[in-house]
């Protein structure tokens, strides 16, 4: 139904499911597209009572926001651990503008009118769901100010940074960027000890991408349980990924094709984002991922990419290698429940 207010230009029209929404034009990043969105109408690793996206209108152009009440996301609560927190922050549903798993999130391009329509009739939704907050998660710094000058969220919270780096030439001219010698070093030894052990760079996309998927999600749950740590990603989430355009696995195979390790990733115009990574603990874990992204460069530069994102994770490591840190920051809309009328929001 069309929801736009008697005052706003905007119109603004509910979906419960994706597949009738027509992608308008090029997604800025695959976490943008509706080929994303749908991804994650399918059974996730996420408790996920309900799913809205709407589709707005300010009559120059199209957007689309995807919406999903929560009560329980393992990412989250991995954020609470890592504060030491003893009682949730939340202690009820919440609704997030998209999914918390996005990389990147917010609408690139909209206008101020569009943004404000979104968190209005976001945080309308949240109240009718007896929601305790809207959550619009992973905005970068541009998009953060424009969000926050229009509608001044309750609270912001910085949970992630994203890594990005310029190809250029490829490996070598990666190498010479990075800032300091002992770090050069540490990057170059890790490469070489993984040639060395046998270590092999397999690329999968397409058809062939869902036949490796378990053996990376179990790779993932020994790491995960090895840490003490939840399972961000459920096998169900992985197996959605390869009907997103650009989905890829890089993976880092001994001769015997044992899995030492894996970046999942999209390549999406002339990025290569790598969105999850799992190594394998141990004696390959020592070399594994400094080989992996190593080889991940040299993939990039071969395939034409310009601009390798390498996604949230590994922070020190990333920023030893040189990589530029993008402040994600989530927006917090509180609200004022709703009392009886969660029943409404059932997918």
């Amino acid at each position: 139904m069309t929801v736009a207010s008697p005052s706003s230009p905007v119109r603004a029209r509910w979906h419960r499911s994706i597949a009738s929404l027509p992608e308008d034009r090029p997604a800025v990043t695959p976490f943008h597209s509706r080929q994303w969105a749908a991804a994650w109408q399918s059974p996730q690793v996420e408790s996920v009572l309900a799913h809205r996206h709407l589709l707005l209108s300010d009559g120059q152009r199209t957007h689309r926001l995807s919406y999903q009440l929560s009560d329980s996301s393992p990412l989250w609560k991995a954020l609470e651990s890592d504060t030491h927190r003893r009682t949730p922050v939340f202690s009820g549903p919440v609704v997030y503008a998209p999914s918390l798993y996005s990389q990147y999130g917010g609408l690139p391009g909209a206008s101020a009118l569009v943004l404000a329509e979104a968190v209005d009739r976001g945080r309308q939704l949240a109240q009718e769901c007896d929601a305790q907050a809207l959550l619009v998660p992973n905005l970068a710094p541009v998009e953060l100010e424009q969000w926050t000058r229009i509608r001044p969220p309750d609270a912001q919270a910085r949970l992630f940074s994203a890594h990005r780096t310029p190809i250029g030439a490829g490996l070598a001219e990666f190498t010479a960027r990075i800032p300091t010698s002992q770090a050069r070093a540490e990057l170059q030894r890790q490469h070489s000890r993984g040639t060395d052990a046998g270590l092999v760079l397999r690329t999968v996309t397409g058809a062939a991408l869902p036949p490796v998927l378990p053996a990376i999600h179990a790779l993932h749950q020994d790491e995960t349980r090895r840490q003490s740590r939840p399972t961000l990603y459920s096998l169900a989430m992985l197996t959605a990924l390869p009907r997103i355009p650009g989905a890829l696995a890089l993976l880092a195979e001994e001769a015997d094709g044992t899995l030492a390790g894996a970046f999942l990733g999209f390549r999406h115009g002339t990025t290569l984002y790598l969105w999850a990574e799992t190594v394998a603990h141990g004696r390959r874990g020592d070399h594994t991922l400094g080989w992996l992204l190593a080889e991940s460069i040299h993939h990039a530069a071969a395939t034409g990419a310009r601009v390798l994102d390498t996604g949230r994770g590994h922070y020190q490591f990333k920023r030893r290698m040189g990589f530029t840190p993008v402040p994600l920051t989530t927006a917090v809309y509180l609200t004022t429940p709703h009392p009886g009328s969660s029943a409404a929001c059932g997918n």
